[in-house]
């Protein structure tokens, strides 16, 4: 049977949970994601008009040459992974933009698991981007067939999470964690649940292995026997970095960690939909709102100049720190 299309994209807030549920489902040999998030094919979708006819030779060499300037590209190339342009042309079963995504992950594939254990034609294949959950609709047009999966992570621990590793603001990652998922769910709704799944990071903590049951069941693949396992480490950064197992204590640590004024002014952002979410609210009276745009603006700024010094400790230089924040 051959399962090589269409894919699966796993999405979600920062801090998620994506790379840890990227390397659970990797351990089974029907599935694989590479462990580079692909950030480009929103933007290119957008803008193929550009490159011309793709199912010449020249349109996709222009296209390719774009794509090689990518992040996911540069990240690939760091990793000693070349994409061979002339494999990458003759991998595509069709001269389409979707043919030509897969033809390239299954070059990545190749050198990723250089000895699978199973070939790619029986395989399901997955892109984990977490900023793709605005991008649904997109996503879902150009792979008709494509199956969404959503992992939630209470917005408290998300807070926690991104201040402590990138220094964040509690409130605008606050912010962004509802707008996003509301409008993830308003579109996988749309989709249907053959089509869009929702998974809780915290009952796939608790319980591992029948949580992963159902996922797997959704993508229609079998439970592997020892389903729980990690493939490779998932985690570089945070409280769980270097953990080979999965850590069922790394949750609700914002009832700790956390200060009772921030959590409240958390709940100002987010309580509507913590609770509709079934997560525990600590102060139900609170109303919920909006922060302005100005506000946003702000958080913004600050959070902007925080990223750029964390990329430059991690890539070395300013230089190739902001070259990094900018490429997609």
């Amino acid at each position: 049977m051959t399962r090589a299309t269409p894919p699966f994209f796993l999405v979600g807030n920062p801090r998620s949970g994506t790379k840890m549920l990227r390397e659970l489902m990797n351990a089974s040999p029907d599935l694989w994601m590479s462990d580079i998030e692909s950030t480009f094919i929103p933007r290119y979708t957008r803008q193929l008009d550009q490159y011309g006819d793709l199912a010449t030779r020249d349109g996709f060499d222009r296209l390719a040459d774009a794509l090689a300037h990518t992040r996911a590209f540069v990240l690939w190339e760091r990793r000693g992974i070349r994409i061979d342009r002339q494999r990458w042309w003759d991998r595509c079963r069709t001269r389409t933009w979707p043919g030509i995504l897969e033809a390239l992950f299954r070059s990545v594939h190749e050198q990723e698991i250089p000895n699978p254990p199973k070939p790619w034609p029986e395989i399901v294949w997955g892109d984990k981007t977490p900023v793709y959950m605005a991008e649904l609709p997109l996503l879902a047009e150009l792979y008709p067939e494509a199956r969404f999966i959503h992992v939630i992570r209470d917005v408290r621990d998300c807070c926690l999470s991104t201040e402590k590793l990138w220094g964040n603001s509690p409130m605008r990652t606050a912010q962004h964690w509802t707008d996003r998922i509301q409008a993830c769910r308003a579109a996988g709704q749309e989709l249907g649940p053959s089509r869009y799944m929702e998974l809780r990071y915290e009952d796939l903590v608790a319980d591992v292995k029948p949580t992963l049951g159902r996922l797997f069941d959704f993508l229609g693949v079998a439970t592997p026997a020892d389903a729980g396992r990690f493939l490779r480490v998932p985690e570089n950064y945070g409280s769980a970095r270097g953990e080979v197992q999965v850590v069922a204590t790394n949750r609700q640590k914002w009832r700790t960690a956390m200060s009772p004024a921030l959590r409240r002014r958390i709940e100002g952002v987010s309580g509507d939909l913590l609770a509709a979410l079934d997560y525990e609210r600590e102060f139900p009276d609170e109303p919920t709102r909006h922060l302005s745009s100005v506000q946003m603006a702000g958080l913004r700024l600050h959070d902007a100049w925080t990223q750029l010094r964390f990329r430059r400790r991690e890539q070395g230089s300013w230089i190739r720190g902001l070259r990094f924040l900018l490429a997609r």
